[in-house]
C-alpha cells in the first residue's frame, strides 16, 4: 500500500476491513491534503505554495464533497479535514463512483456505517430521533402544539434543502422514493453550497411531505430543539428505525406524543393498518383488529390509509 494511504489511516483511525478501499474514495493527491488539513486549518494560498501539484479546483472540489471543512475567518476562507466518518457518509451519499461498487464491495462502507449510527444511538441518553405525527390524522387541532408539527420546523428554518434520504441511498433495501429529506438551517446550506441539495420554499416542503405520507414513509426529526433535518423514513432503511426493531436500542427513536385509537364500530377489520405500520403496533388476531398502545409510536400513518376513517391520533399524557 503507498505510504500516503498508511499514513491516511494511522491519522484517522480507519477500521481493517475499510483499508484496502481507500483508493475507491480518493486518489493519492487528495490523500495528501487531507493528511495535512487532519490537524490543523489553512487557506488555499498556503497550500498551493506548501504543494504545488496541489490546485485550487482540486481543493474546492474536496470541499463540495464534503471531505473539507472551512470557516471564514477575516474574509479568507480556511480549510480543515473532516472526520473519515463523514467522509465516508458524503461517499456514500453523493458520489456515483460508490453507486458502480460491487454489492461486496458496498456491503463493508454500508456495514461501517450502520455501526457508526448504532454506536451513536448507544451513547445517547435520549432517543436520537423523534416521530412526528401526520397531522391529517389529528382531529382535534387544539391538540397540536408547534412541537408536534412539521410545518413549524419547515416555517422555522431559515432556509430548506431536499435532499436524497441517507438511508436509503446508502442501504438500497427498498424501492420507495429517496428524494424526499429535508434538510434545516445551516444543514440545508451544506448540501444547497455542495449543489447536493435543492432550495426549496416551504409550500414544496409540503408537497414533499405528502408524497411521503402517500407512500408510507414516517415523518421524524433529529430529537433536538434545533433540527439539523426532517426525514421520511422507512422500516427497512432507516438506521434509527432498524436500531429500535433490530437492535433493540430504545434511545433510536423517540415517539410523537399521539396514539392511535380504533373505533371498533366503523372498523370493518381490512387488515391495511397491520400493513402500514412500521412499528408492529397493530396485529390481526382471531380475525380482528388488536392494537397495542405500548408499541405505538403515533407516526399516524395506519390512520391516513384506513379507509373506513376508523383511526384517529389522540395526544397521550
Amino acid at each position: 500500500m503507498n505510504e500516503v494511504y498508511r499514513t491516511f489511516i494511522e491519522k484517522f483511525n480507519v477500521p481493517e476491513n475499510l483499508r484496502n478501499h481507500l483508493q475507491i474514495i480518493f486518489n493519492r493527491e487528495e490523500a495528501i491534503l487531507l493528511n495535512y488539513l487532519n490537524d490543523k486549518e489553512e487557506n488555499i494560498p498556503n497550500l498551493i505554495n506548501k504543494f504545488p501539484e496541489l490546485t485550487p479546483k482540486l481543493i474546492e472540489s474536496l470541499y463540495k464533497k464534503g471531505y473539507l471543512i472551512r470557516k471564514l475567518e477575516k474574509g479568507t476562507f480556511y480549510y480543515m479535514s473532516n472526520t473519515f466518518d463523514q467522509i465516508l457518509k458524503r461517499f456514500v451519499n453523493h458520489d456515483l463512483k460508490f453507486q458502480k461498487l460491487s454489492s461486496e464491495i458496498k456491503a463493508k462502507f454500508q456495514e461501517y456505517i450502520m455501526e457508526i449510527y448504532l454506536q451513536k444511538m448507544k451513547d445517547s441518553k435520549k432517543p436520537v430521533y423523534r416521530v412526528i405525527p401526520i397531522e391529517k390524522t389529528i382531529p382535534d387541532k387544539r391538540q397540536l402544539i408547534p412541537y408536534y408539527q412539521a410545518i413549524h420546523y419547515l416555517k422555522k428554518a431559515s432556509i430548506l434543502a431536499l435532499i436524497d434520504c441517507i438511508c436509503r441511498t446508502t442501504h438500497q433495501k427498498c424501492e420507495k422514493p429517496r428524494r424526499v429529506c429535508l434538510a434545516l438551517g445551516d444543514q440545508a446550506k451544506f448540501f444547497i453550497e455542495r449543489e447536493i441539495g435543492e432550495e426549496i420554499n416551504v409550500e414544496k416542503g409540503l408537497e414533499i411531505l405528502n408524497i411521503a405520507e402517500e407512500n408510507g414513509l414516517v415523518h421524524s426529526i433529529d430529537n433536538k430543539e434545533e433540527p439539523s433535518f426532517l426525514c421520511n423514513c422507512c422500516e427497512c432503511c432507516c438506521v434509527f428505525v432498524q436500531g429500535l426493531k433490530k437492535y433493540g436500542i430504545f434511545t433510536s427513536i423517540g415517539k410523537s406524543g399521539f396514539i392511535a385509537i380504533q373505533n371498533s364500530e366503523s372498523c370493518d377489520d381490512c387488515g391495511i393498518c397491520v400493513e402500514k405500520c412500521i412499528f408492529e403496533a397493530i396485529s390481526y388476531t382471531e380475525g380482528k383488529i388488536q392494537f397495542n398502545e405500548n408499541k405505538c409510536f403515533g407516526c399516524g400513518h395506519c390512520a391516513y390509509h384506513c379507509p373506513q376513517n376508523a383511526i384517529k391520533l389522540i395526544q397521550k399524557k
